[in-house]
């Protein structure tokens, strides 16, 4: 079975704050920074970048990230450490492509046509990028239809 990895999506926020709270936000940064830290590390350097918070809400707030399952957590020696299910990347792309295919699956043909303006308003050289990788997307379709 599928497991959604976005709960929330703010854009109008910046950054990671588009997909967690922007407290979740710092501590992932944190977390894909280091690979994997205890809640003592992750709120001492909360609290060296100046944020006044609790060593409570800090281990209160890597709980929710690990039933979220954005976090695993393991017991080594008297502490937990914290990882990453997902790099950085991995996420975002994971993310990226949820929503995208909630907004598809949700408005089909406006979500296409909305993209395309998008796109043509940004920078109209990335719709002929765009044309390529989808002649490209065509032919490798076809290659796999004829095997």
């Amino acid at each position: 079975m599928k497991r959604n990895i976005v709960s929330v999506f703010k854009p109008h926020s910046r950054g990671l704050a588009k997909l967690f709270g922007s407290l979740e936000a710092d501590i992932m940064t944190l977390i894909w920074e280091r690979q994997e830290a205890s809640a003592r590390d992750i709120f001492e350097a909360l609290r060296d970048q100046g944020q006044r918070l609790s060593y409570g809400a800090t281990k209160t707030v890597l709980d929710r990230l690990v039933k979220k399952q954005v976090l695993t957590r393991t017991l080594e020696g008297n502490q937990y450490l914290y990882r990453a299910q997902l790099d950085r990347d991995e996420y975002t792309s994971s993310a990226i492509r949820e929503i995208i295919d909630g907004l598809f699956a949700g408005f089909g043909a406006p979500v296409y046509a909305q993209f395309i303006d998008q796109i043509q308003s940004a920078d109209p050289g990335q719709l002929e990028l765009l044309m390529h990788m989808i002649n490209e997307a065509e032919a490798k379709q076809t290659r796999a239809n004829t095997k």
